[in-house]
Formats: structure tokens, C-alpha cells, sequence
């Protein structure tokens, strides 16, 4: 009896849906920082990114000053004053990967972006679909 008064209880406090899975939840905001590492190395790590393989298949390669080229010929490069990765200004003849999108950044910010999560930092767009 006491359980299916408390059940009810939550269930108007979940805005009157019966939750069930309520005894599974973690209360995290009163963890110790330890006790939240010790959490992370339980559940462990979930790789939204992509494989070196998969990375080279959906960026294309431009040096800087080809990339200028292009965009006076009106070809969709987008391409900000500043990497949106590191946030540092391009120089040169910098080499600058544009993904799929048309979003351009460094090379090396792009590959290391890509590698933990596999969307345009810009535009949120998947360079490359994941198959199943």
C-alpha cells in the first residue's frame, strides 16, 4: 500500500505520467567529484566521431589561396576570417579542409573535430552518414 502511495505521489509530481524508471535515476548534483569520475569509468565512453578512414572521405583538401580562387568564381566555399575550430585567424597559404556543407577550416582543427564528433561545428550538418 505504502509503495502505490508513493508511486502516485511521483506520478503528480511528473506533471500526473506515472514513471516507472524513477527508482533508476541518479541524483548527479549531489555527487562528489570523485564519486562522478567513478560514475564516468561505469557507464564509459560512447565515440560520436569518425574513424581516420571515414574523415578522409568527406573532407576535400584546398590550400588558402586556392579556396579564394574558387569563391570568386562564385563555387559555395564558406570560409570565415577565423578558423571556428581553434579561432585563430588564417594565414597564407594555409592548408584548409572544406567539408560537404561548404564550411572550410584548418585541416588539422577539422580532422581533430571530426574524430570526436561527426557533425559540421558550424552548421551541426553530418559530413558523413554513419552506415549500420
Amino acid at each position: 500500500m505504502l509503495l502505490q502511495v508513493l508511486m502516485l505521489q511521483n506520478g503528480f509530481v511528473m506533471g500526473g505520467r506515472m514513471d516507472r524508471f524513477s527508482a533508476w535515476r541518479l541524483d548527479i548534483d549531489d555527487m562528489s567529484y570523485e564519486q562522478l569520475l567513478e560514475l564516468g569509468d561505469k557507464i564509459g565512453h560512447v565515440s560520436t566521431g569518425l574513424k581516420e578512414d571515414e574523415i578522409a572521405h568527406c573532407i576535400r583538401k584546398f590550400k588558402l589561396s586556392v579556396l579564394n580562387e574558387l569563391s570568386s568564381h562564385n563555387i559555395k566555399v564558406i570560409l570565415e576570417k577565423k578558423c571556428s575550430v581553434c579561432q585563430e585567424e588564417y594565414e597564407g597559404d594555409d592548408e584548409v579542409g572544406k567539408l560537404e556543407c561548404g564550411h572550410g577550416f584548418h585541416i588539422q582543427c577539422i580532422k581533430q573535430w571530426l574524430a570526436y564528433k561527426n557533425k559540421c561545428p558550424v552548421c551541426k550538418t553530418e559530413p558523413l552518414a554513419r552506415r549500420s
